[in-house]
């Protein structure tokens, strides 16, 4: 499948006839489900750190915003924002969510995040939440973030990481390791929306100009055996927020990288080299 391809089968997905209900939905209230926790506590955790660190008339651009929640959130706080996302549907639910929450609807546009329409050096923060997952090259995209921000400028990039799934189901690990043992694995082909590993995000980051500035590991488990799940949503939502208090007082970043679902990075655009 082309890239071309991808693109419009992801778009695809966030239509009114596949997901885009869910995905506006799950922003509008409190729900159960572990997944969507983590993706509200996501969101959360975006909107307090964009406030905290944007210079004073700053700009930020949601590269990828979806039904504007992270967007509708920096508006409430009076923080200037500009929204793009490739699946129109989506922006019709992100307008609607301003509309009700009497915030203005402008500066929404529909667009390729690999190729925006905004000038160079444009914004001091750029939040690209889960966006990666989606493009099978997706340093196009890392590149456009550069491009896009000012010099020392703030990069939020988020993705689910291929590791949790596998520490979280003993089973499931031990058959991944006895293949590996055996020289049974095969190469990994792109599957659109894929959980990624975060040590080659490293990599391409690097690459595309960036330096590491934080990190946010959001969502243990769920738990599983045999792909079967242990516990019900609610007691899974229970357990996460224990194992995060946990390993947060304990101080210790491993955990976090390696077993949440949610890895949410910052990332500062270095300065131009001489």
């Amino acid at each position: 499948m082309k890239q071309s391809e991808h693109t419009a089968e992801a778009a695809k997905r966030f239509s009114d006839s596949d997901s885009a209900g869910k995905w506006t939905k799950m922003y509008a209230s409190e729900t159960e489900r572990l997944e969507e926790f983590n993706f509200r506590r996501r969101r959360d955790v975006t909107v307090d750190y964009v406030s905290n660190i944007l210079p004073p008339d700053g700009r930020v651009l949601d590269l990828g915003c979806g039904a504007a929640p992270v967007l509708a959130e920096l508006r409430q706080r009076g923080i200037s924002c500009v929204g793009l996302d490739y699946a129109e549907d989506m922006l019709k639910h992100g307008r609607e969510r301003l509309q009700s929450m009497g915030l203005a609807t402008d500066d929404l546009y529909q667009g390729d995040c690999q190729h925006t329409p905004f000038d160079d050096e444009a914004f001091e923060v750029v939040v690209c939440l889960g966006v990666i997952s989606y493009v099978e090259r997706y340093e196009e995209v890392l590149r456009e973030i550069n491009r896009l921000l000012v010099p020392g400028g703030t990069a939020l990039v988020s993705f689910r990481n291929k590791h949790n799934p596998l520490y979280s189901d003993p089973v499931r690990w031990a058959k991944t390791f006895i293949k590996k043992l055996i020289g049974r694995t095969r190469p990994e082909k792109y599957v659109i929306g894929r959980f990624m590993d975060f040590q080659e995000f490293q990599v391409k980051m690097a690459e595309a100009g960036f330096s590491y500035k934080d990190f946010f590991g959001i969502g243990f488990g769920p738990f599983k055996l045999n792909r079967h799940k242990v516990f019900s949503e609610k007691t899974s939502i229970s357990i996460s927020k224990a194992l995060t208090a946990f390993f947060g007082k304990l101080g210790w970043q491993a955990p976090f990288r390696w077993l949440t679902d949610v890895s949410l990075w910052v990332y500062q655009k270095d300065p131009p080299r001489n």
